[in-house]
């Protein structure tokens, strides 16, 4: 592997911002519905039948657990949709690889991209809660560095499928298979100490859980000795899967 260039890396960050800005506008909407949707079902429709849990109302439970989840659905749409387009169809790869930029710096760019994204979106979404009044702690102002980590893990775990797909139909598999299951039992809408142990367990594993755990207690002011253990948990996975993308990029794309 090539060693990598800050410069390189840099560049694909800024390529991906300014085609982004362009599209900002009618962007925000689809990114948003979907959270907002199950914000309006969840937190203000069962939220009327639910008590407190996990120490706090049901409405900021699931507000703050769907900020991570936006964050992640962001992200994992900037690198496998979008990516496979640049990657497969309109061969932007291919471009920026002719010139001093190697595979492997656009890959950790794509996924930085993806991080980014995923944050501008999941703040956005943060802010729907700030005008609900659920933010209660200063804290909440890292809220955005965890959701850059995040973004950029699932940028990395995005990536590593798109470039395995055969064909883009394929992406709808990663989606269905592994990001959809993630966003419904990873401590989003129910917390995962009172469901079967197996189901905890599976639960634990995934990054997103650690996410959302991390925000609800920056958001709350409640942040404990374990809540640095879910940072390095999340760090630890995005450093791992970040290895992958990088290893496979020059057998799976023939330029």
């Amino acid at each position: 592997m090539n060693k990598l260039s800050v410069n390189g890396t840099f560049h694909v960050i800024q390529r991906n911002w300014m085609s982004f800005r362009k599209l900002i506008k009618i962007s925000i909407f689809p990114n948003l519905f979907d959270p907002i949707l199950y914000l309006v079902a969840m937190g203000l429709g069962i939220g009327h039948f639910v008590g407190n849990i996990s120490g706090m109302p049901y409405l900021t439970f699931v507000s703050l657990g769907l900020v991570a989840a936006t964050g992640m659905n962001a992200a994992n749409a900037e690198s496998t949709t979008n990516a496979y387009i640049q990657m497969r169809l309109d061969k932007t790869y291919y471009e920026m690889n002719t010139g001093p930029i190697n595979l492997e710096e656009i890959i950790v760019g794509q996924a930085l991209w993806a991080g980014i994204r995923g944050t501008i979106f999941g703040t956005l979404f943060l802010l729907v809660t700030l005008m609900m009044g659920i933010l209660h702690s200063w804290l909440a102002l890292f809220i955005p560095v965890v959701l850059l980590i995040t973004g950029t893990l699932f940028g990395f775990l995005g990536l590593t499928f798109t470039l395995l797909a055969p064909t883009r139909d394929y992406l709808n598999y990663f989606s269905m298979l592994i990001i959809q299951p993630m966003y419904m039992f990873s401590n989003t809408f129910f917390p995962l100490h009172d469901v079967a142990p197996w189901l905890k367990n599976i639960g634990w594993f995934s990054p997103l859980t650690h996410a959302v755990l991390l925000i609800r207690q920056l958001a709350t002011g409640t942040l404990r000795f374990q809540s640095f253990e879910d940072l390095l948990w999340l760090i630890l996975v995005m450093t791992v899967l970040s290895v992958i993308p990088q290893k496979i990029v020059r057998k799976r794309l023939n330029y």
